[in-house]
């Protein structure tokens, strides 16, 4: 596929859109379910609060906490949408990064009830 066969910007990308010139329409993502694990580091003392702050997050889950790292577990639609809550966990007060170590994307025939 040559780059005049597909035309993708990088909101596209990381929102799970993207527009093909050949159809000269945009799709919606794809039906998946993104699971993905990162790693949160913060001061070591506000490690629990900042846990606490992440684990009422929508679909995130702590899955360890030592010294001054966060284990989470994230799922999500798309990149987009688990970038978009990492960011959210990156601007924290008191978090110094969160960094994406893994993503899995299963395929979902039925979301169930919207």
């Amino acid at each position: 596929m040559s780059s005049n066969d597909r035309n993708v910007d990088r909101r596209g990308f990381l929102t799970g859109r993207f527009h093909s010139e050949a159809q000269g329409r945009e799709s919606g993502p794809a039906r998946s379910l993104h699971i993905s694990s990162a790693v949160v580091t913060a001061r070591p003392e506000r490690c629990p609060d900042i846990a606490r702050q992440i684990a009422m997050l929508p679909a995130t889950e702590i899955s360890g906490i030592e010294g001054s790292k966060i284990v989470i577990v994230m799922e999500g639609r798309n990149t987009g949408e688990i970038g978009s809550r990492l960011t959210a966990i990156a601007l924290m007060d008191g978090v110094f990064s969160a960094n994406l170590v893994f993503e899995q994307i299963e395929p979902v025939d039925d979301w169930g009830a919207e």
